[in-house]
């Protein structure tokens, strides 16, 4: 059985600044990995020297995620339709009726997006948690948005939800403003030693960002720690898992 994944984030580089080398490393065993972004990154920098003007950043990035999921193996995009950076004021049952309407389409075995915090604290990241939560439900449940027009092929159970997380211990030792958990929370430790290249060559399809991914990748060590990727489990409906996991598709049948 080919196995699905369906990361739902909120901007185009979150798929790369986060779970990108995850997101590589099971595109590269043969998964089929999608991805679900809200927005189109409109709200973002425009580059330094600027590459474009702020009406049409939002085309711009869009088209720099597209060359960044290529690199890392996302087979489709999915974009939701809302506004970057205002994702708090938009209706949130709009919101979490189109992440439905893309997992009853995708049908992913797994589901990852991020922690209550998302990792750099930006509102839209909260928003996107609080998002996969009730789509994680509400997709099992033909109840919902029952319109099979607008619900794909029907009601789909994702078996486990993920959330992107970062240590705590790890960010101490970066003076950066990010939040993360007690290493003793994460679920799964995934070994992404394999894809941390690709990730960084998908980090600089994202042009406008540049500012953002020279902080990243200059951090002393950064190679290093995205040897790892780490996760934890927010929602499951398998039993007999054994924690910590090393593979995101554990207890996923065959």
């Amino acid at each position: 059985m080919l196995k699905r994944l369906l990361f739902l984030l909120a901007h185009p580089d979150d798929e790369t600044f986060g779970p990108g080398a995850t997101i590589a490393r099971y595109a590269r065993e043969g998964a089929e990995v999608h991805l679900a972004t809200a927005t189109r990154g409109e709200a973002g920098m425009v580059g330094d020297p600027p590459l474009t003007d702020r009406e049409h950043l939002g085309e711009v990035r869009t088209a720099e995620l597209l060359a960044a999921a290529g690199i890392l193996g996302i087979g489709k995009v999915h974009f939701l339709g809302f506004l970057d950076g205002q994702l708090a004021a938009a209706p949130r049952e709009l919101l979490v009726e189109r992440a439905v309407e893309v997992i009853r389409t995708v049908r992913p075995h797994v589901l990852v997006g991020f922690g209550p915090e998302g990792v750099s604290r930006h509102p839209d990241h909260k928003v996107m948690c609080e998002v996969a939560l009730s789509a994680f439900d509400r997709a099992a449940d033909p109840t919902w948005y029952p319109d099979p027009l607008r619900s794909g092929a029907g009601s789909w159970a994702p078996l486990k939800l993920y959330q992107f997380e970062i240590a705590r211990e790890v960010l101490e030792g970066w003076d950066a403003p990010l939040a993360g958990v007690p290493r003793e929370k994460l679920s799964a430790i995934v070994d992404t030693s394999g894809t941390v290249e690709t990730k960084i060559s998908a980090f600089y399809c994202h042009k406008t960002q540049m500012k953002d991914v020279r902080r990243i990748l200059e951090r002393p060590g950064y190679r290093d720690f995205a040897r790892q990727e780490t996760y934890v489990l927010a929602r499951s409906r398998l039993s007999g898992l054994r924690f910590p996991e090393e593979d995101l598709l554990a207890g996923v049948p065959d």
